[in-house]
């Protein structure tokens, strides 16, 4: 126990975790940004719009552009400006809480959604077509969304500003716990719960769900097909098999990103000093890099389109070209 207070009390280890929280952000959301963006104008696009999986990702990229303003950039404003979004007013401190969650959740169950699709695609081809509609994309989407509303919504209640009063002076706690009966529920029930829906459910879905498809595949690359196989044919199961591939990638680095992070709140109890000060551990360098890969996990998703997706890359080129074109004719003109 000394030498984990030590740890906590060297100024050194968190001087590295106030840097961290003011280096990295910053990069993050403009790549993020950037990413992001392009991904939902190009994903816009009418030759991507009929695609089921289309609607996922316009969802997740929304979604991924949310985490970086909602959650990174409050760190960053905290650690580097020392203003918190959260301390604004109760409100405020509610709300935040819950987006967080939300933003969270809808993450994690769209990249299910794209892997239940992607299993139905590739157990049942011929039917996918009818099962996995863009009516039932969005509607999937819809659900999603509304249900990480509702199961979070506890955060709502729970917290917010508190006063204290010892005698004749009152002290106002910041966006803490309205009470210790939810402090404790928050700490010892909801923690679990929030693990159970973001990290271990989901986590076996991907993987089941990714076991599934890889067996499929092998299976099917065993078969021989007629070599008149027809041009269209061709060109879809191309389309599907980059499809699977960024499904592959999307789940991998997901996981990479967002495990540390649960593994820190299970390993929590056991090698952070239970009286320590939270604003001291937040200052913890640990917990500022498994947060900050947390959210690089939403920066990622633009690279990974460029590197499975042709039609994607293309797609980019064209609007970089086009934009360059706009830039010179623009200066043309001035001339």
């Amino acid at each position: 126990m000394s030498d984990q207070y030590n740890y906590f009390r060297s100024p050194e280890a968190l001087r590295v975790g106030i840097l961290l929280w003011q280096i990295f952000p910053p990069i993050l959301i403009v790549f993020g940004t950037i990413g992001n963006v392009l991904s939902i104008i190009i994903l816009s696009k009418n030759k991507f719009k009929n695609s089921t999986s289309t609607v996922f990702l316009l969802g997740l990229a929304a979604v991924d552009l949310s985490m970086l303003y909602v959650g990174l950039l409050r760190q960053w404003l905290k650690y580097t400006f020392d203003f918190d979004i959260r301390h604004v007013s109760a409100l405020f401190c509610k709300v935040h809480w819950w987006l967080m969650y939300v933003m969270s959740d809808c993450t994690v169950w769209i990249l299910n959604a794209i892997t239940i699709e992607r299993l139905i695609a590739t157990m049942c081809p011929h039917k996918s077509k009818r099962i996995c509609s863009k009516k039932f994309a969005i509607c999937s989407v819809v659900a999603i969304l509304a249900t990480s509303l509702l199961i979070n919504c506890n955060l709502l209640y729970g917290f917010g500003n508190v006063e204290i009063s010892d005698g004749n002076r009152t002290t106002i706690l910041l966006c803490v716990p309205i009470n210790d009966k939810y402090a404790n529920f928050f700490g010892t029930v909801w923690t679990w719960i929030d693990l159970c829906k973001f990290s271990l459910i989901p986590f076996g879905i991907m993987a089941t769900g990714n076991i599934c498809i890889g067996f499929k595949l092998f299976l099917s690359k065993k078969k021989v097909y007629p070599t008149a196989v027809a041009g269209d044919r061709m060109v879809r199961k191309g389309i599907a098999s980059n499809m699977t591939i960024l499904l592959v990638l999307l789940n991998f680095v997901f996981i990479f990103c967002t495990l540390p992070v649960c593994v820190y709140f299970i390993g929590e109890p056991y090698w952070i000093p239970k009286d320590l000060p939270r604003e001291i551990q937040l200052q913890d360098p640990w917990w500022a890099l498994v947060n900050i890969m947390l959210y690089a996990n939403s920066t990622t998703n633009f690279i990974l389109y460029c590197l499975t997706g042709s039609r994607f890359r293309d797609e980019v080129r064209r609007v970089f070209r086009r934009r360059a074109q706009a830039v010179t004719s623009t200066a043309s003109r001035d001339m």
